[in-house]
């Protein structure tokens, strides 16, 4: 009664012939998962360092900001003023001891400025370095902090 409901026997599923498209797609989805994660650690780890950057470079220019007053509303930025601000920016501290705040970081590469009208800027150049390798491009990282000197 039933047997025009069934569909005829070489037409109906037999799990043996499916068994392998599991491991094709599994072969075919893992590179693309590998790579997305890949890709999603460097955006975190490029973000995270660029944060700790900023951090620190804002830092350098809370203090240059503070110490660059000399008299009567005249920026002066001294030696060493400037020196202790870049050991602040790269080392977290103003003396040039202890690791870099990021991997390479050294105080040549910031740059303390008067920019005039009572204002101070901190500039910082980090070339960013992915995890992965040569795979990815390299860049800098830029940031620029201008602050008005107080008295």
């Amino acid at each position: 009664m039933s047997w025009f409901l069934m569909p005829p026997r070489h037409e109906r599923r037999d799990p043996h012939r499916s068994r392998g498209f599991a491991a094709v797609e599994f072969v075919l989805t893992v590179p693309v998962l590998v790579l997305l994660i890949l890709v999603a650690v460097e955006l975190g780890r490029a973000f995270i360092q660029y944060d700790t950057l900023s951090y620190s470079v804002r830092n350098s220019a809370r203090f240059v900001s503070a110490h660059a007053i000399a008299g009567a509303d005249v920026v002066n930025i001294s030696g060493n003023v400037a020196t202790r601000a870049r050991n602040l920016a790269v080392f977290g501290s103003e003396a040039d001891t202890g690791d870099p705040v990021l991997p390479g970081f050294t105080p040549g590469q910031v740059e303390v400025v008067n920019v005039g009208n009572n204002n101070i800027e901190v500039r910082a150049t980090y070339p960013y370095q992915p995890i992965i390798g040569t795979i990815l491009p390299t860049f800098d990282m830029r940031i620029a902090v201008t602050m008005r000197a107080i008295s």
